[in-house]
Formats: structure tokens, sequence, C-alpha cells
């Protein structure tokens, strides 16, 4: 079994509080507990945040939230992989356990395709591996894959980004790698756009619930 962290800061830049914003009816940091739990996959879901409040609203709905993270680790300039890596060595887990990087905004994740991944992670024999999709625009954080959906450097060919949902790797891996996408072994499940969607702004809130009632 794996172990999953759900990370969820209280501040965020251009859609305030989106961690637990609202989503019909719920905070929305409440779908993807639902989903880790309903999956069977994990022995612990834990829920990595400064925020006494949003703390609290995690273990309503079921989350282990052991302890608070130091703020230094919650602003804008924190990336996963750093948080990652205070994580695992916080909880002294194991080099060999299968950790997952979980965001909290991600409604669209169902228990299926959570076992889906970890099944195809455990086949794999790779660094990492995340859902991503196909780059509408070519920008800087653009990447290509293979045939076998190793992922590289963009180039001019094929154009993929981040679903912006999670990631899956080895806790050794999230230690020791500099980069999680260009990690020279990571690869990528491809979905469509009705399955994901990274969520920074209002705009992308609203596709969001779109995408969730269809």
């Amino acid at each position: 079994m794996a172990i999953a962290f759900i990370t969820a800061r209280l501040g965020s830049k251009r859609l305030k509080k989106k961690n637990i914003k609202f989503f019909f009816g719920k905070p929305v940091i409440y779908y993807p507990i639902k989903a880790c739990i309903k999956s069977k996959i994990f022995k612990q879901i834990i829920v990595s945040t400064e925020s006494s409040l949003i703390s609290n609203i995690a273990k309503k709905y079921k989350a282990q939230v052991p302890f608070l993270r130091p703020k230094k680790l919650a602003s804008d300039r924190t990336t996963t992989l750093q948080l990652m890596k205070f994580l695992i060595k916080k909880m002294k887990l194991k080099s060999s356990e299968i950790i997952f990087c979980i965001y909290p905004v991600t409604p669209l994740l169902t228990p299926n395709f959570l076992r889906k991944a970890l099944n195809q992670f455990k086949k794999k024999k790779c660094d990492f591996l995340f859902p991503i999709l196909k780059a509408d625009k070519i920008n800087k954080n653009n990447f290509s894959i293979d045939k076998n959906k190793n992922i590289f450097k963009s180039n001019k060919k094929n154009h993929f980004i981040d679903s912006g949902q999670f990631y899956i790797g080895y806790a050794k891996s999230f230690i020791k790698k500099k980069s999680i996408i260009l990690s020279g072994s990571s690869k990528g499940i491809l979905i469509s756009k009705n399955k994901g969607i990274d969520v920074n702004t209002q705009e992308d809130w609203n596709k969001l619930k779109k995408i969730f009632v269809n």
C-alpha cells in the first residue's frame, strides 16, 4: 500500500483560499480525501498544511494531520519537491515507500484512477509517474513524451503539460532527485481534458465546475 500526502497551504496568489473554497457544498479538499479513502490503496492519508483551519477541515473528513508544517514551507516560493523532502524526512519514511503527492483542488480524481495509476507505477520502473494533458499553448512549462510515455524536454513535435493532480514516486526519488517532471526517469499518464485541469484562476475554477457537472 502507498502513503498519500495532500498538500494544502492556506495562502494562494490568484484564487484566495482555493484549497478549501466551497465546491458544490463541500470544501474542495473533501473530494481528494474521499477518493483516497474509497480507493483503499493507502495505509495513511495525510494532509500537509500550516493552517489550523485546514487541519480541522481535513480531520473532519477523516484525513490525518500529524503536525503543522513550518510557515516557511507554505509560501508561493516553496516547491513541491522541497515540501516532499521535508515531509519524508520528518516522518522518517523508508526509501522504498510509494508516495502520492496529491493537490487539493482535484475533485475530478476518482478511486479507480488512483488505483490504475498505482498499478501502472509498479509496472513501469520509473522514478515518478503523473497525469499529463496535451498542451493548448506552447510555453516554458511544456515537455514532450516518447511512445512509451517517457518525459523529456520539450521539442518541436509534441507538447504536453502537467495536469496538476498528483505525482507518484518512491520516497528515495523525492529525496534524491532535483526535478519531478524532468527526473530522467519520469512517465506520464495521458488523460483527456475533461479529466483534469490545473486551477489557478477564477476562470479555471469556473471551467472545473462545468466539467464536474457534465
